[in-house]
């Protein structure tokens, strides 16, 4: 079941207002964020999206940043099917958030080996550690069953609500040994 008491993850998540079938991408940041260059990164985000397009049909899109650390690219593929070039043009803008401010200059998004977690469900802080270190704690028994994890693999906005936030034992990474 979904973890979603986090406000701050919370209200990210009702900010996106497009069905739950919409098709949605995750990038784990290199770092967490500043609030003021989650403003930039979503600012250059709402730039991007406003011309963002498949075979010239305008993509109704949204864009979140969960935790400062995690950008949400969200796509209703009900009026218009994001195509390989739209899609390539989405990771050209991931690619160069860090042109969007100075502070950004080392911002990395599509760097897929970090993983986001809260070593407990009531824990408050949201940790991230890359996967062959995540691995090694969970091996070690530092991670238990009920580490909370920010499952970045989700496809559609309705599994990101519902289950965004997984128990260990019941994310992919439960089965890595």
């Amino acid at each position: 079941m979904a973890d979603l008491t986090s406000s701050a993850l919370q209200q990210r998540l009702d900010g996106l207002t497009l069905p739950d079938g919409a098709r949605v991408w995750m990038y784990t940041a290199n770092r967490v964020l500043t609030d003021a260059e989650c403003k930039s990164v979503q600012t250059a985000l709402s730039a991007f999206r406003a011309s963002w397009a498949a075979h010239g049909s305008p993509l109704r899109s949204e864009s979140a940043i969960l935790l400062n650390q995690v950008v949400v690219l969200a796509v209703d593929e009900e009026p218009q099917i994001a195509t390989g070039c739209s899609i390539d043009a989405s990771v050209a803008a991931l690619r160069s958030l860090n042109e969007a401010a100075p502070t950004l200059a080392d911002l990395d998004v599509l760097d897929r080996s970090w993983v986001v977690y809260k070593e407990e469900k009531d824990a408050l802080e949201w940790k991230r550690a890359r996967l062959h270190d995540f691995w090694a704690m969970r091996k070690a028994g530092t991670l238990t069953d009920d580490a909370q994890i920010l499952d970045s693999t989700l496809t559609n906005l309705g599994s990101v609500r519902q289950e965004g936030v997984k128990r260990l034992a019941d994310s992919w990474h439960a089965h890595m040994w």
